[in-house]
């Protein structure tokens, strides 16, 4: 038979502590990782504002009612509409799919939920409105996308939405589109 090569036995891994350097290491990056989540949850929240008024979605009143100047005649179409996020089985409609709103004038649309589960069901809307520039006159006085909603099985149920356009809506818009999206809430 022919001689095999021998094979030097394999040496152990090494015992002992990690090496000084490489604890120091890891200890600056954890502590690096953890100051920059202290600074995002800081930050975090007005970066979110930004981001919703850049894109005209608005999670909770951010104007006032202004009063109009007198005289002022001016009348701005509103086209409400809505979507239902994934998982959500329920359908909704606005009372009046289109309005013409006056600039200072007090407007009341409404909005019919119907559940279409054999189960209670949580959702929260989000509106939106287009143009972007929009939303910085729009006031909402009562919507039923400030809180939270929740529908028995085959309920159904109209929340109104109370708003008004302020006089500083630019000259060159004379439409608004307005749109709910509702998400589930899930428990």
């Amino acid at each position: 038979m022919a001689d095999l090569p021998q094979v030097p036995p394999s040496s152990p891994p090494p015992s002992g502590p990690a090496p000084r350097g490489s604890r120091r290491g890891w200890l600056i990056g954890l502590s690096a990782f953890a100051l920059f989540m202290v600074a995002f949850a800081f930050i975090n929240i007005p970066l979110f504002k930004t981001f919703c008024e850049h894109f005209g979605i608005a999670i909770a009143p951010v104007n006032a009612a202004v009063a109009a100047p007198a005289g002022v005649t001016r009348q701005v179409t509103i086209m409400f509409t809505g979507e239902v996020g994934s998982g959500l089985r329920m359908a909704f409609h606005p009372a009046h799919s289109e309005e013409k709103a006056r600039i200072g004038q007090r407007m009341e649309n409404h909005y019919t939920f119907v559940n279409l589960t054999g189960h209670t069901i949580q959702f929260r809307a989000i509106h939106s409105l287009y143009p972007f520039s929009a939303d910085q006159n729009v006031a909402i006085m009562k919507c039923f996308c400030f809180s939270q909603q929740s529908l028995g099985p085959h309920q159904s149920r109209t929340l109104p939405v109370v708003y008004q356009i302020n006089p500083g809506l630019k000259k060159s818009v004379h439409g608004i589109s307005w749109n709910y999206t509702l998400f589930p809430i899930r428990q």
